[in-house]
């Protein structure tokens, strides 16, 4: 999984990217992420991305290099899985 950690100097807990997009998705759960890891590792334009499965939403983290948002949610969709905008 692509996922570059942001540690913030002061308090040395990891700092969330303020170029992420959050998203609601239906991963639920592993047999997801491995599902999905191989259409987001290959796809052009994601710097890094991660799933909180903890989380009632599901939510996908995304911090873009280049992907529109559109290009990103219809390949989440493609791997049969919802997406929406938090």
């Amino acid at each position: 999984m692509k996922w570059n950690a942001i540690f913030d100097k002061l308090t040395g807990k990891q700092a969330e990217d303020p170029n992420a997009w959050h998203f609601r998705t239906s991963i639920m759960c592993n047999g997801c992420i491995a599902k999905i890891t191989p259409v987001l590792d290959g796809a052009e334009g994601i710097a890094s991305w991660k799933v909180a499965l903890d989380t009632p939403d599901r939510v996908l983290t995304v911090v873009p290099d280049g992907i529109s948002e559109e290009e990103l949610m219809a390949l989440v969709r493609g791997a049969g899985f919802t997406i929406e905008h938090m």
